[in-house]
């Protein structure tokens, strides 16, 4: 099944990566620049020698770039009847524009200031201050705080225990050398892909990136790859507690997981892992309301599973009055690796209708499609893996869990220290 996407793929001499989605009868248009950097990218070998970067320079660079020639590029966005935005996840940064006027203008603008590095200590000061009251925002949210304390306990060594903000001391010692380093290492045109979905003509669009980019060269003929170092199959640490300024508990339980070994075994383990969560900590089990009832979590209540090529990781999450009720029922869960026939059929039709329904959701789209290029797998094949995805599959890889190594983190009110 190929959905009925009209994409259009073309590498063009100076190595960007271009991905067109014609949407016919859509007024609307969405375009993305991405590099493959993010929050991962502390230790990278170039050229076979590592270097080893400050945590979260992605984040800053992310928020640094949004300057051209001395002008706030938002600004200028807004001024071509544009909003825009950008992100920076663990694996990739983006950079995006949305639109139902004209792209040419404001697709060039993304071009220009992503490929041209702006920057002054003027502006590398402002971000740094901005920055950090996002770091002091996060560090007063007991969620944020449950979630990094238990991935600093379940990972030793893989950046993923690393927020993708950096640590304070790192955001504080940040310096225009460290950004220009950083910077020509992993945003030379050769590093980008750039997509759009949009109603317009993609091979007027192309022709038109093609004129927008003739001039602009690849500098870059170094090999650079992410490092991992060797991660023990043992968590860092199998019980962390804190204090903050809050009425009830929170408790969240980790499970540290082999990596897996293909790119197929990780997308169909995930998507596998994650409806039986679904079955088990949620409305479908007909005990969750029970559960609600004897508050043993309230609403904020959950579970989720991250299965990679370098990590994976099953958590178990609430805030509860009794964190150790919520603790013994986790490991309870645990134990029943099944799930029934109707909730399968019932979570594999929702996922299904969520894929469909998504093909027409712009930004997450183009979100995917970046994703898949980068990491080198097929869009389509992974939505029709899950469509074709029998019970079977899903009970094979729920019983070739392992749940002996855990962690569990606890926030806890400052009046029960």
């Amino acid at each position: 099944m190929n959905y009925n996407l009209d994409i259009k793929k073309e590498t063009l001499s100076n190595g960007l990566q271009v991905i067109l989605v014609h949407k016919p009868d859509y007024q609307k248009s969405l375009f993305l620049l991405g590099a493959k950097v993010g929050g991962f990218d502390i230790d990278q070998r170039v050229d076979g020698q590592v270097i080893r970067h400050k945590s979260g320079i992605a984040h800053y660079l992310e928020h640094q770039m949004f300057y051209l020639d001395g002008e706030d590029v938002s600004d200028l966005f807004a001024n071509l009847q544009c909003s825009t935005n950008a992100y920076t996840s663990y694996t990739e940064t983006a950079f995006y524009f949305s639109t139902t006027a004209d792209v040419k203008k404001p697709l060039k603008l993304l071009l220009d200031f992503v490929e041209n590095l702006d920057v002054t200590n003027e502006t590398i000061e402002k971000e740094k201050g901005i920055i950090l009251s996002e770091y002091d925002m996060y560090q007063q949210s007991p969620e944020q705080r449950l979630f990094k304390e238990t991935l600093i306990s379940l990972f030793q060594y893989h950046p993923m225990k690393v927020d993708v903000l950096g640590s304070k001391e790192d955001i504080q010692d940040m310096s225009m050398k460290d950004l220009k380093q950083f910077y020509a290492l992993n945003y030379d045109p050769s590093k980008l892909c750039l997509v759009g979905v949009t109603g317009k003509d993609t091979n007027e669009i192309m022709d038109w990136i093609k004129e927008c980019q003739k001039d602009v060269l690849s500098k870059l003929n170094k090999k650079i790859e992410r490092v991992f170092k060797k991660e023990p199959k043992e968590v860092n640490r199998k019980e962390y507690v804190d204090h903050m300024d809050i009425h009830q508990p929170f408790v969240c339980v980790g499970y540290k997981m082999d990596a897996c070994k293909t790119k197929a075994e990780a997308f169909e383990k995930d998507f596998a892992v994650n409806m039986w969560l679904d079955s088990i900590m949620g409305p479908l089990n007909p005990k969750f309301q029970e559960w609600l009832d004897q508050r043993i979590f309230t609403q904020f209540v959950g579970a989720e599973a991250d299965f990679t090529l370098d990590h994976s990781y099953i958590l178990f999450y609430a805030q509860t009055v009794n964190p150790n009720a919520f603790i013994e029922l986790v490991n309870d869960l645990v134990q029943n690796k099944s799930i029934s026939d109707e909730d399968y059929q019932s979570l594999h039709a929702q996922a299904i209708a969520n894929n469909l329904r998504g093909l027409d959701h712009f930004d997450g789209l183009a979100n995917d499609l970046l994703r898949s290029h980068f990491e080198e797998y097929d869009y389509i094949e992974n939505l029709n893996s899950i469509q074709n995805m029998k019970i079977e599959q899903v009970h094979a890889y729920i019983k070739d869990l392992d749940f002996s190594h855990s962690c569990v983190t606890k926030i806890l009110p400052n009046d029960s220290i």
